[in-house]
C-alpha cells in the first residue's frame, strides 16, 4: 500500500472517503450532506471544500487499502457492533491505522430517536440488541446464560479495535447536522497538519556527491 506522507489535498478541496460496513447507515450519511447514493458529493466548508464518498465493505475488506491510499482523511461509519461485523471493521481499521499521518475518525451511526444497538455475545457469538440506558448494568445472554457488564457502544468499538485519542470517536445521527460537524471537524484536522508540516524547519536535501572515476 502506498503510504501518505502528508495530506494532499489541492485546490481546496478535501478528499474523505467514509468507509461503511452496513447496508443503508452510508446512504443516509451522504444524503444529510446533501448528496445521493453513495456520491461523491461536495460539502463547502468555508474557503474549501470536502469532497465525500461513500465505500461499502459488506462481505470483504478488498479494495480498502486502494481507497485509503488516496484519501486525504477517512470516516469509519459504524452501525452494529456484532462480531461478523466489527472483524470486517478492524480489518479496514488496521489498513488506515497504517496511514500514520492519515487523519481518522469513527463515527457511530444512529436512526433517529433509536437508543439501542447491536453486539454479539462474546461467549457464544449470539447477536443481541442493547439499550443505551442499562450500560453498566449486569445482563445475561438468552441463548447461553452467561453474565457481563453491558457497555456503552462508544466503550465497545474503542476497546475492540484499541483506539487512542488521536481517533475520536462520534455519533452521527440521521437527518440533522452532526454528519456536517464531523466532516467539518475531519476536514479542519487535514488542514492544520499541512499548516504544521509546512511551519516546521526541515533540512534541505542534496544529491549524492559525484566522485571521478
Amino acid at each position: 500500500m502506498v503510504m501518505n506522507q502528508t495530506p494532499t489535498y489541492r485546490d481546496g478541496k478535501i478528499y474523505i472517503p467514509v468507509l461503511g460496513f452496513t447496508e443503508g447507515a452510508g446512504e443516509a450519511l451522504i444524503d444529510s450532506l446533501g448528496g445521493e447514493g453513495t456520491g461523491p458529493v461536495e460539502v463547502p466548508l468555508g474557503a474549501r471544500t470536502a469532497v465525500v464518498e461513500l465505500f461499502r465493505f459488506s462481505e470483504t475488506a478488498e479494495g480498502a487499502d486502494a481507497v485509503i491510499s488516496k484519501a486525504d482523511a477517512a470516516l469509519l461509519l459504524i452501525r452494529f457492533l456484532d462480531q461478523v461485523t466489527m472483524t470486517r471493521i478492524k480489518e479496514v481499521f488496521h489498513l488506515a491505522a497504517a496511514e500514520a499521518f492519515l487523519p481518522k475518525t469513527v463515527a457511530l451511526f444512529r436512526n433517529e430517536k433509536e437508543s439501542e444497538f447491536k453486539i454479539s455475545c462474546s461467549y457464544c457469538g449470539q447477536k443481541l440488541w442493547v439499550r443505551d440506558r442499562d450500560a453498566g448494568r449486569r445482563g445475561n445472554c438468552p441463548q447461553c446464560r452467561k453474565t457481563f457488564f453491558v457497555p456503552t457502544q462508544k466503550s465497545y468499538v474503542t476497546s475492540y479495535l484499541m483506539l487512542t485519542e488521536e481517533v475520536p470517536v462520534v455519533t452521527v445521527n440521521a437527518g440533522d447536522a452532526s454528519a456536517r460537524n464531523a466532516i467539518a471537524a475531519l476536514a479542519e484536522r487535514v488542514v492544520s497538519m499541512e499548516e504544521g508540516s509546512k511551519s516546521s524547519t526541515m533540512r534541505i536535501e542534496l544529491p549524492p556527491e559525484e566522485t571521478g572515476s
